[in-house]
């Protein structure tokens, strides 16, 4: 298989390095529809610990996946939102989505 088709392992590999840990694509998921505050993101992923929280978001950001934006100054508040490449997650969340939903 070629190194640079779409259908490599490293292609595959890098996408699993990046997302394929059991909460950065459901991190990704939340902000789809509007930025997100931690706040807002550990409520809606249950079970997530902040440390856990923490580290995925900043994992996310030095991957390029979210940005991270200043939206109060005192105290420091943050909200996450996709950048370009983030955003191109969307139709991969639906079709896992759909993937899902059928053989759940």
């Amino acid at each position: 298989m070629e190194k640079n088709s779409a259908n490599s392992p490293d292609c595959i590999l890098y996408t699993l390095s990046t997302l394929g840990d059991k909460w950065s694509l459901l991190i990704v998921r939340e902000m789809t529809e509007c930025p997100q505050s931690f706040s807002d993101l550990e409520a809606a992923l249950n079970g997530i610990s902040p440390r856990t929280l923490s580290m995925r978001l900043n994992k996310l950001l030095s991957d390029k996946i979210i940005n991270k934006n200043l939206y109060c100054e005192h105290p420091p508040r943050y909200q996450y939102s996709l950048t370009e490449k983030g955003t191109d997650l969307k139709n991969i969340l639906r079709d896992m989505s759909v993937w899902g939903k059928k053989y759940v």
